[in-house]
């Protein structure tokens, strides 16, 4: 059995994290290198969060056997997906801003939070004066020089602690005075305390020190195929296939900023030595390539090769590629459709992390609007939005008979009397809408009437396995660029490589949607590279940009803004 780890807060963008195996004998870590709910530094590839669960049985674990610790490392830690600093053993307050950067301008203050601010009063040649105000007075004023660092301290719960720290970059001294403030921290003012014996849904408190934070299962936790069960409390849920013990997938939560960096496990690479390094990514170490749980099937897959001792992507070295997978059709009817590339069911594949259906060589893919086989009731008169100004309307239902029309942006387009059991466009039961795209005719829509059911009042028609196609195709030419990638090949799979050297860094753009960051680290002498792949979901762009009100948002490190780095 395996599962989809998901974090889950009402809006949220899901995620998925690595499919994991769910069966008996099983132990398993999630951690922010492989799991992008956690928190994890796309700087220095930090991390402090890890989930260790133990499967006595297929889909089960016992009470005890799941263990949730976050590390406290240089009086930091990471808790439920946020970063912390530690004020002391059990209480921890939330990282806000980590290594940031704002200027701060007169008469522009800086607001922290829960009535505190930082205030510019002046500036003198190479120094500037700083107060720290509570509900609009003073606490605290300093002097800080240009290029020195400076921080303020508030009392909370009766002890001072550090609120505020970075340094004074530079000092511009004009009409309107402004400083620019580098490395900042930001605390939040609101600390938590953690004591042995909370509660967090089902995982409690097991143990509190300088060295880490501690919770485990309290009750056991069962999975069977089709479910989707709660894990850790707004953080991480795991979603089980249905016919296969598999599952993963997370949603992570919104909060005020809107933003987000999801990303994909960290691969490291020695570059000191002189061998080639690879790296490969595919659904299960990129949660945000396509995957389907229900068939257990990828078809995406990402390529990292860099030759000895080079510290730039050779031509070929990138490569994206999708390997269309055949399906059959969710209802038994459309078995007998028999037109090219859908005869008898379609291909699959994944682009830049959705769902396409695969139209040949040269021909391109077209987005899967609707694919389940859920019921849906319809009244007479009634219509349903299908997506990309489709509807489908029940113009009539008399006795046994169904009058469908389907309409695009109020047009009828085609018309259909099904008689369910009797009579249809395919079948006995369903209703077919075909259209030529590309070159290829493909069943744009269909649905498979199941019965009628007659009330007192308006009658309504039962609707099952409602399959709906783009009518506007992404054509994929051999020679059109993607990112800084170009397709190569069409058929029997799509394949983008690099054409030119690539210089890797923090944000490099592979294809549309995907791109792929790193860092460096020497330790010992020898210089590693660790890559990792992500893709950027904003959901408001105006809450993550800096204003110049008086609440105004700073600019911040991409850190804060961004879920799992």
């Amino acid at each position: 059995m395996s599962l989809v780890a998901v974090i889950p807060v009402n809006g949220a963008i899901e995620q998925r994290g690595p499919l994991v195996n769910i069966s008996a004998g099983e132990y398993v870590i999630l951690n922010g290198e492989n799991c992008p709910g956690f928190y994890y530094s796309t700087s220095t590839g930090t991390y402090y969060e890890s989930l260790e669960l133990y499967f006595s049985e297929d889909g089960l674990i016992e009470a005890g056997n799941a263990t949730y610790t976050s590390k406290v490392i240089s009086g930091s830690t990471g808790f439920f997906g946020k970063k912390y600093k530690v004020f002391e053993d059990g209480l921890i307050t939330e990282n806000l801003v980590s290594y940031g950067s704002r200027d701060l301008q007169q008469g522009n203050d800086y607001d922290l939070g829960n009535g505190y601010r930082l205030v510019l009063l002046g500036i003198n040649d190479e120094s500037a004066l700083l107060e720290l105000q509570k509900d609009f007075l003073p606490v605290t004023s300093k002097s800080v020089d240009e290029g020195s660092k400076f921080n303020f301290t508030a009392t909370i719960n009766g002890n001072k602690y550090v609120i505020l720290e970075g340094t004074l970059g530079r000092v511009l001294n004009s009409n309107d005075p402004v400083v620019s403030l580098v490395s900042v921290n930001q605390y939040s003012t609101a600390p938590i305390e953690i004591k042995v014996g909370d509660q967090y849904g089902n995982f409690e408190v097991t143990e509190v020190t300088d060295e880490k934070i501690e919770l485990k299962n309290r009750v056991p936790i069962r999975m069977n195929p089709g479910d989707y069960v709660t894990i850790l409390e707004n953080l991480i849920d795991f979603r089980v296939a249905d016919n296969v013990y598999k599952a993963c997938s997370y949603n992570m939560t919104k909060d005020v900023i809107n933003s987000y960096k999801i990303k994909g496990t960290s691969l490291t690479v020695n570059r000191s030595d002189s061998s080639p390094d690879s790296c490969v990514w595919t659904a299960d170490s990129f949660g945000m390539l396509y995957y389907d749980l229900e068939n257990d099937f990828s078809t995406e897959r990402l390529e990292l090769n860099l030759d000895d001792e080079i510290d730039w992507i050779r031509e070929g070295g990138l490569v994206y590629e999708s390997s269309p997978v055949r399906i059959p059709y969710k209802n038994p009817e459309m078995k007998d459709y028999g037109e090219n590339a859908f005869n008898g069911g379609y291909s699959v594949l994944g682009w830049d992390g959705e769902k396409y259906a695969y139209l040949g060589d040269n021909q391109g893919i077209v987005n899967i609007l609707m694919d389940d086989d859920n019921d849906r009731r319809l009244y007479s008169g009634e219509e349903w939005d299908l997506g990309e100004g489709y509807t489908l309307r029940v113009d009539d239902i008399k006795s046994d008979r169904v009058y469908l029309t389907v309409l695009r942006n109020n047009v009828a387009v085609y018309s259909s009397i099904i008689s369910p059991g009797n009579s249809a466009d395919i079948g006995t039961h369903t209703l077919l809408y075909r259209k030529n795209v590309n070159g290829v005719e493909i069943p744009l829509f269909s649905v498979y009437v199941d019965n009628v059911l007659e009330g007192s009042g308006n009658s309504c028609v039962s609707l099952r396995y409602p399959l709906h196609f783009s009518e506007s195709p992404l054509e994929l030419k051999v020679g059109e660029t993607f990112g800084s990638l170009t397709v190569v090949e069409t058929y029997p799979h799509i394949r983008l490589e690099n054409k030119n050297t690539l210089n890797f860094g923090s944000d490099l753009k592979v294809t549309e949607e995907i791109h792929l960051g790193s860092f460096e680290k020497t330790t010992g002498g020898k210089l590693s590279v660790t890559f990792f792949p992500f893709m950027n979901k904003v959901e408001k762009v105006d809450s993550v940009l800096p204003t110049t009100t008086q609440r105004s948002i700073p600019v911040m490190s991409l850190e804060e803004y961004l879920i799992g780095n």
